[in-house]
Parts: structure tokens; sequence; C-alpha cells
């Protein structure tokens, strides 16, 4: 076309084409968003549906094992125990793909015992060794400090994963976890070596393991079950906390696998090396819609010498509060009609004592912004579900210690998250 033969009605028609494709483009950005709003909203109620009864049943056999029982009532109580783990541990793997791959998982970061962390994990690793009739040893270099800082939970959980996986594929001889430390980069960095005398791999296998859905040997898959996830979420995990993971192995000749985290060194002060211990005193206002996690924590709480109240909703908390007084409000985040968080903007406009009451979350989901949320709506921290007996006494001291050295700003380990 010659620019004489260009008219107004071609100008007009170009500037429509573009207005077109612009607004598709927008439309198309507009319902992508809301997939994703959706896919996040349908990991809320999965997490909250799924994850709240499986957590009353391990918290409640936990309760159980705590009692008096007989030799068969106790293995009973154990195999409920641990099965309902194996369940929790399959729903968390799919959940926490689905966080990662829609970016929407955050690390924590704060002052931790890695001491603590390794010799658990290897006490776990060392009772399922014996279960098998294999040998578990578990070394701690000299070169490791004891404190640092990172995120607590995902070390544990990334090292949980490889030791799993080191017993389940291993028949007989011995599981070892090591840690270590060096410096690289000029920045301090841990490593941790998982070696077992299993079934190993191939080189071939070994291109494969790290992505998701995968297991070394399909033909076997069934014979140790899993999900396939894990070492592809270990493997995210490592990446988004700046480390690398990696393997060694041969057929028939055991394994290797290890995985470096740039740290560094936290300050001692403010970590409380048992925040498990110690008496608890005060009157605390429990807001749970579910039944069976109402018996649980008022079990938890009866437990710890503390006297409760219990609520079904957002309503009938904020009715309790303006009639009396309580030290401390346990808060479920779903519920029916007015949730944990609005419930909870609503006390700290109610004015007076009822307003400056510590609200500590129970939540079985907690998501990229959910943190930010808690914090904007006045909670003073979050429990996540399934709630176990240690890490809600965990929770509590802060507040309800006599302990005058027991303060809000002391690190406490997992899942309990302080927010201011």
């Amino acid at each position: 076309m010659q620019p004489e033969d260009f008219g107004p009605d071609d100008l007009f028609a170009q500037i429509q084409g573009l207005v077109e494709a612009v607004d598709a483009e927008r439309q198309m950005r507009e319902r992508a968003q809301a997939a994703d709003r959706a896919k996040s909203e349908l990991l809320a109620v999965v997490s909250h549906e799924l994850r709240t009864p499986m957590g009353a049943v391990i918290s409640m056999s936990e309760l159980l094992l705590n009692g008096p029982l007989d030799g068969t009532q106790r293995r009973y109580a154990e195999t409920l125990q641990q099965s309902a783990k194996s369940l929790l541990t399959v729903l968390n793997d799919i959940l926490d793909y689905s966080k990662l791959e829609a970016g929407r998982f955050e690390l924590d970061r704060a002052v931790f015992d890695l001491h603590e962390i390794v010799k658990s994990v290897g006490s776990e690793v060392q009772a399922q060794a014996r279960e098998k009739g294999l040998k578990g040893v578990v070394n701690v270099g000299t070169s490791c400090p004891r404190f640092i800082k990172g995120d607590a939970t995902r070390v544990r959980q990334v090292l949980t994963n490889l030791t799993d996986n080191a017993v389940k594929f291993t028949s007989s001889g011995a599981v070892h976890v090591h840690a270590n430390a060096g410096e690289a980069n000029g920045r301090l960095t841990l490593r941790f070596d998982v070696t077992d005398t299993g079934i190993g791999f191939s080189e071939f296998q070994k291109e494969r393991l790290f992505q998701p859905y995968v297991q070394g040997d399909r033909t076997k898959a069934s014979d140790y079950g899993g999900t396939g996830l894990g070492l592809s979420i270990a493997r995210r995990l490592v990446e988004l906390m700046g480390g690398e993971i990696g393997c060694e192995s041969a057929l028939g000749q055991g394994s290797l696998f290890w995985f470096t985290i740039p740290t560094e060194q936290g300050e001692t002060t403010p970590f409380k090396d048992a925040p498990g211990t110690g008496t608890l005193t005060g009157h605390v206002l429990v807001v749970e819609d579910n039944a069976v996690n109402r018996m649980l924590i008022g079990a938890y709480l009866e437990e710890f010498g503390l006297t409760y109240d219990l609520v079904e909703n957002g309503g009938e908390a904020l009715a309790r509060l303006t009639a009396k007084g309580y030290d401390l409000v346990l808060m479920d985040i779903m519920m029916p009609e007015l949730d944990g968080v609005e419930t909870t903007k609503r006390i700290r406009k109610l004015g007076g004592d009822a307003a400056e009451v510590p609200i500590v979350a129970l939540t079985a989901h907690a998501m990229k912004g959910d943190r930010e949320d808690y914090l904007a709506a006045g909670m003073d921290g979050y429990v996540s579900k399934p709630v176990r007996g240690r890490d809600l006494f965990a929770a509590l001291v802060p507040y309800l210690s006599d302990d005058e050295d027991a303060d809000a700003d002391g690190v406490i380990d997992e899942p309990f998250v302080a927010v201011r």
C-alpha cells in the first residue's frame, strides 16, 4: 500500500486491531490470575479439610501413647499413629509441590539449634533402622556451629526426606547421617551426607531421580510406596536456600545423598534450649469449629495445667472476650461465617484489656502471604496443624510461663512462628 492510499479508515482499523489485541492480552492475564487464585484457594481448603482430621488422628494417638496401655494396645496405637503420619507425609508432599510450582513458597530465617535438628532426625533414623535390623549412625562434625540462621523446618524436611529414603531402600547393613561445615565463596556452608547400604541405582536412574513423580526403579515402586515427589521437593527447597543437592551410587552398592546450604552463625542469646519445659499458668480461650480439635486441644491444655473455655466460632469468641478476661486466645483460621483473621481484627478493636490479649493462630496451611495477613490482623504467632503437644506448649511459653526469663522474643523451634 502506497502512503497516498493509506486513509483514515485504514488508520482506524489498525488502532482498533491494537486495542483488540491489548484487550485480549488483558483478558488472558486476568484469566491466568483468576486460575492462580482458584488454585491457591483450593490448596488452602484441601490443606485444612484433610490435614485437620489427619492431625487429630496423630495427636489423639499421641495422647493414648502417653497413657497407661498394655503391650497389645500400645502396638495398635503406635501402628495407628505411624499410618496416619505416612498419610500426612503424602499429603504434605502434594501440597508442598503445588506451592512450589505456584511460586507461593516462603522460607523462614531465624536462629535455630542445628545440633538439635540433626540429633532429632538421627533419633528417628535409629528407631526406624532398629525396626528393620539395620544400624543407624549419626554424627555432627566438630566444625558445625550449634546455632545458625535459616529455615529450621525446611532443613529438617530435606534431611528427613533423605534419611527416610535411605532406610526405605536398605534391607541390610547401615544408614549413616553426617553433618559438617566449611567455607565456600567466603560463606559458612553446611554439608549433610546420608549414606546407606541399600539397593543403589544406575547412572541412567540418577539423571531422573530429582524429577517429580520419579522413583529409581519403577518395577519396584509399589514395593516401597511414596509419591515420587520427595526428592523433587528436596531439590527445590535446597535451591531456594541457595544450596546444592546431589547423589552418588551404583546398583547393589548403596547410595550417598548430600546437600549443602550457605548460612551464617546465629547468636545464642535469644535461643531457649528447652521451650517444652517449665510451668504454665493462665486461662485460655480456644476458638475452633472442629469438635475433635476442640477435644484434642482441651486435653493438651489440661496436661499443661491450664484452664480453658471452648467456643465454636468467631462470634462466640467476641462475646466471651467481652464478658470475661483471658490470658491467651488460640484462634482457628478457617471457620464459617467469621474466620480467624476477621475475628482477630474485631478483637483488636474491642478496647480495654480484651483488645490486648495475645492471639496465636491454629492453622492447617501457611502459604506465602499468610504470615503477613496474620500480622496485619493483629496476631502474635501461629501453630501449624497437626498440633503436637510439645509445639503447642512451646507456643504458650512466651505468654503463660511463670519463668521470668521466658519472653516473646525468644526463638522457638518450628512449627510455632512468632510474627512480631
